[in-house]
């Protein structure tokens, strides 16, 4: 695969910088196989990343030192170093992204290599080697800074270095900001993931202490069993209300750091949209300029050219693709986000109306990264009226059975989602196709720190939570499974709040 053919047009009559042109040419070529589908592996990520950071010293060190050689005007000598940082600073965030996560954007890679040759070898060096035969020909750095721009000076040639120039600089910034957000988003996931082992650690270490208390107390007397049962769930549904409160305020805090960078992301890509639309406005409106000159007119021959080697109709089409998946990635990131906003719940945890089946697609975004792997999920909602509840604490239930549902299917299967409501009440239905629960295990899946997973792997919690939760609702949870054959749990909520139903707390 051919991705770049080198042809005149990039030659400066400069032996040492063409020579390294070519290599980086012949580099981008060898990489492109691997680069144009998809992620590359490690090995090979590596080994270009090292040869591009190599043909940045090499190939930068010695072009800066000719021009110092040959007495180029400072201002133009600065103005060229500064392209060459930009590269470096480029691969640089590469690395940096690639030593985080292991992993290298090869068609995003592949398309700023483009836009960098494209940039620096037709653009930037072709100017700087016109100005090096300038001085050869005894004009002063001025004069060849001047006269080398007055060559660049016709109007289709600098409409489409302008475009370049421009749609270079925006790629790195995006770059950039890309790469930024990625830093924050996985500085916040390792926090996260930290402050989940300590706070699991903590559970641990008092669930531990909580059995040693009750095995004393059992030896004491049994008429104080009843209320040794009252103090243990009450103490499990504090420390769960603990756990939950931070995640769910860490989870704000993620959601409100993660908004502003994708606020002006968004408007940026919005912008480059109409920018990008502009120029190409302004192309098409020098077409019909160029096309009455004559055939043979240099300035014709020259522009239908530039066009053809910049790929111009590739461009029209590639760009506007570009930036739709890039507003489409935006929109997803901000659904998570709004979901995230509305799992928690930090400062509403009130009695309201609310829209159950809302709440289930809300807690399936959430549990996704958990589920996608190995459960198709199914959802069949009916048509619900909004029941009055606590909205957050609903939200944990459906976040403890939609998890308990995906740990109980072994390699694949199928998650089943199901609504309705009938006679004052609401039902929802998670049913999996697992290895379901046998007939023992069921009379006491509900209990306070009875739990069949490994020692440090689960606290036997979830469930008795679950069930304070829609005890608290006034309504009832049940679970119906066969060994082999899947589970199914149902949870009933009166429509109109537990006061009205009778249930044993009352909303206010």
């Amino acid at each position: 695969m051919t991705f770049l053919r080198w042809s005149e047009h990039f030659v400066t009559h400069i032996d040492g910088v063409d020579r390294q042109h070519q290599g980086l040419v012949d580099l981008v070529n060898a990489a492109a196989p691997a680069l144009s589908c998809g992620d590359p592996s490690d090995a090979d990520a590596q080994v270009l990343i090292d040869r591009l950071a190599e043909y940045a010293t090499t190939h930068f060190r010695e072009e800066e030192q000719l021009m110092r050689d040959a007495g180029i005007d400072g201002n133009y000598l600065d103005h060229h170093m500064r392209s060459h940082r930009s590269f470096v600073e480029e691969v640089a965030l590469m690395r940096r992204q690639f030593d985080t996560d292991r992993r290298l954007d090869g068609p995003q890679l592949l398309r700023f290599l483009a836009s960098w040759l494209t940039f620096h070898i037709l653009v930037e060096d072709q100017h700087l080697a016109r100005q090096l035969q300038l001085i050869a020909d005894q004009h002063s750095p001025a004069e060849a800074v001047e006269l080398g721009r007055e060559r660049r000076s016709e109007p289709a040639q600098a409409v489409l270095t302008g475009a370049l120039i421009d749609l270079f600089t925006v790629v790195s910034q995006r770059n950039r900001t890309l790469v930024q957000i990625n830093d924050k988003l996985h500085a916040a996931q390792t926090s996260l993931g930290k402050l989940n082992a300590s706070l699991e650690q903590q559970v641990a270490e008092r669930t531990h202490e909580l059995q040693r208390t009750n095995a004393e107390l059992l030896r004491e007397q049994t008429a104080l069993q009843q209320a040794l049962e009252t103090i243990e769930r009450t103490q499990s549904q504090l420390l769960q209300s603990e756990k939950m409160s931070a995640v769910g305020q860490l989870a704000a805090g993620v959601a409100h750091e993660i908004n502003n960078p994708i606020g002006f992301v968004s408007s940026n890509l919005g912008s480059l949209k109409h920018y990008v639309g502009q120029l190409l406005d302004i192309v098409d409106a020098d077409a019909p300029a160029i096309a009455a000159l004559a055939a043979d007119h240099p300035a014709r021959r020259a522009a239908e050219q530039a066009r053809q080697d910049s790929e111009i109709e590739f461009l029209r089409q590639d760009v506007p693709d570009l930036l739709k998946e890039s507003a489409e990635g935006l929109a997803r990131v901000r659904k998570i986000v709004a979901d995230l906003q509305d799992f928690s719940h930090v400062d509403e945890a009130e009695w309201q109306h609310a829209n159950l089946n809302q709440g289930l697609e809300s807690t399936l975004n959430v549990v996704s990264g958990d589920l996608k792997y190995k459960a198709r999920v199914v959802r069949n909602f009916g048509d619900l009226p909004a029941v009055r509840c606590i909205p957050a604490q609903l939200g944990q239930v459906f976040m403890n059975l939609l998890v308990n549902a995906g740990q109980a299917i072994e390699s694949t299967g199928t998650i089943t989602l199901r609504t309705g409501h009938a006679d004052g009440y609401a039902w929802i239905e998670i049913e999996d196709t697992g290895n379901g629960i046998p007939p023992e295990v069921q009379r006491r899946i509900f209990e306070p720190f009875f739990t069949t997973k490994p020692v440090g792997k689960g606290t036997g919690l979830g469930l008795s939570i679950s069930w304070e939760i829609v005890q608290r609702h006034g309504g009832t949870i049940s679970v119906d499974s066969e060994a082999g054959s899947g589970t199914c749990f149902r949870v009933r909520l009166p429509i109109a709040g537990p006061s009205l139903a009778g249930g044993k707390s009352s909303a206010p």
